[in-house]
């Protein structure tokens, strides 16, 4: 009621069209950490460069392990590029 009355007439549901158009249903910010991943970087600095909490970085490498399949962050960087998400 709250938010109907302050103005929202609706909430979008399910999977962001950017989310959808990723082979691997990676989001925008999994693919700003998969870069910086390809980049060598690690958790700390990864953090630093997208001003988000060390512990938000490795959520977003468990989820990017977890869509691609991967058990470490260079199989999953190696299998971004061999799906075309990554050059």
């Amino acid at each position: 009621m709250e938010m109907r009355a302050s103005g929202i007439k609706s909430i979008p549901r399910g999977i962001r069209k950017t989310t959808q158009s990723n082979p691997a249903l990676l989001t925008e910010r999994e693919m700003d950490v998969l870069l910086l991943l390809k980049e060598g970087m690690q958790n700390k600095e990864i953090a630093a460069r997208l001003f988000i909490s060390v512990k938000t970085v490795d959520h977003h490498i468990s989820a990017i392990m977890f869509k691609l399949d991967s058990n470490s962050r260079m199989k999953a960087v190696h299998e971004a590029i061999h799906l075309e998400i990554l050059k």
